[in-house]
């Protein structure tokens, strides 16, 4: 079971990374929400729903059908933002079957200082933390690397707060290519991420690859590379705008 858990949990944090591709000068006026699917090889075991504000971001995976059954599972993540897109409140949430797991983050820049509480299993004391600003939240870290340009800055690192300290995620544009969508061929981009040992819900450090339209700056694949398992992959599916 704890290889299922960690099938989820790469894709969760992945899911995470979409964000990050749609935040868009256009795109942050509107309210998107993303809606993709989730396969491991032929089989279908999740989906992911995916919204973005000017204010808040928001991530969903589920399991869904014998997947449910078999190893039942949900997380959110949720992150209030300000007008630069630096994190002030964060939501962690997560359960499989009957563990349920939560924390709290509070993220004020001008002392400089981190608020972090667990609120389950049990509540715990906040814990105060000082590191050097700006610094993101995994989910905010994503948005803010829309604004890479890749054929110039192929390779860049971001700072991360991760398990109450400073972590930096690395990102690598790869290789311009042709991906399907809608059963049309559509020039691609590659895109490598590299995420940190201490991540929030990994284990172990991950790679993910993102396939973006090159034009519409829009994820349609993501794969997740899980050790001794394999691939997870999340296709896009539908996308609503209101």
């Amino acid at each position: 079971m704890k290889y299922i858990s960690k099938i989820f949990s790469i894709f969760f944090i992945s899911t995470c990374f979409f964000l990050f591709l749609l935040s868009c000068g256009n795109c942050k006026e509107d309210k998107i929400k993303l809606f993709y699917e989730i396969y491991y090889g032929p089989f279908k075991i999740g989906e992911s729903e995916i919204n973005i504000t000017s204010q808040k971001y928001t991530a969903i995976v589920y399991s869904v059908g014998l997947a449910r059954w078999i190893f039942p599972f949900y997380a959110k993540w949720e992150t209030w933002v300000d007008e630069k897109g630096y994190p002030q409140k964060v939501i962690i949430y997560s359960k499989e079957r009957n563990k349920e797991r939560r924390r709290l983050i509070y993220f004020q820049e001008k002392e400089n200082k981190i608020i972090y509480q667990k609120i389950l299993p049990e509540r715990g004391e906040p814990e105060i933390i000082f590191l050097e600003f700006p610094i993101y939240d995994e989910l905010s870290s994503f948005i803010a690397s829309f604004y890479i340009e890749y054929y110039k800055s192929p390779k860049i690192e971001l700072p991360l707060f991760i398990k109450k300290s400073k972590e930096y995620i690395k990102i690598e544009f790869r290789e311009k290519n042709f991906c399907e969508f809608k059963k049309e061929k559509k020039e691609c981009l590659r895109i490598k991420v590299y995420l940190p040992k201490k991540s929030e819900l990994l284990e172990r450090s991950s790679e993910v690859e993102i396939w973006l339209l090159k034009n519409e700056k829009l994820p349609v694949e993501l794969r997740g590379k899980l050790p001794i398992l394999g691939s997870l992959v999340g296709k896009l599916r539908k996308i609503e705008k209101f």
